[in-house]
Formats: C-alpha cells, structure tokens, sequence
C-alpha cells in the first residue's frame, strides 16, 4: 500500500472543492449588483474544470500504485462532464438549469474533497 498517494488527491480535491464554492460566491457578487463579478464567475469556472481533472488524476495514483478504488476516478470525471454541460448552459443563460446544476456541482466536489480526507485503505490502523 502507497500511503503517498492518499496526499495529492486530498490537496488537488480540496482546491477543487474551494474554487468551485467560490463560483456560488462571485453568482451571489453579480446578482447583487457587482456586474464584474459575472467575468470572474467565467474565468473561475475554467480553473475549477481544471482543478477536477488534476483532481481526477490524483484519483487515479489513489487507483495505481496505491490499490485503492477506482470510482474516485470516474466521480471526478464525471464532474467534470457536468461542469463542461454547466459551463454550456451559463453562456446559453439557462438558468433555470444553470444554478440547480451548480448546487449539485459544489455539493459534489464538496463531498469527494471530504471522502478524500476520510479515507483509509482497508486493514489500515485508523
């Protein structure tokens, strides 16, 4: 067992976890008036998806060498796929898809950064 492994993933997830509750932040920053926030809401959404794909390939050590499970990997890449499907519907201003869609993002990216830190290899000592 690579207990290594465990540190990136919990590092990379917890990034991805902060910038994603941060676009809830700059959403609320516009709807109250600061109209620039909505450029940062944009930009952030890119670091965010890029941030859950490192997070996913930070799974994947968890996978190989560490011999852990393998639906990390796949959760954070099917993050992913909703965050490109949420980044689409922002510019196409769907919203009543958009914001439901990112309540379930964040949720999302919230409880994998909080899995990663839980997580312990079985027949490890807690």
């Amino acid at each position: 067992m690579h207990r290594w492994t465990r540190w990136p993933l919990r590092i990379t997830a917890s990034v991805a976890a902060l910038l994603l509750f941060d676009q809830a932040v700059y959403a609320g920053q516009f709807l109250a008036g600061t109209f620039p926030a909505l450029h940062t809401h944009r930009e952030n959404a890119t670091f965010a998806g890029i941030a859950v794909l490192v997070a996913g390939a930070a799974a994947a050590l968890v996978r190989w060498p560490g011999r852990g499970p393998v639906w990390p990997l796949f959760a954070f890449l099917g993050l992913f796929g909703l965050i490109a499907a949420q980044i689409a519907l922002g510019f196409l201003r769907i919203l009543a898809l958009h914001i439901p869609l990112g309540v379930l993002i964040i949720l999302g990216g919230l409880l994998l950064a909080a899995w990663s830190w839980r997580y312990r290899p079985a027949g490890e000592p807690s």
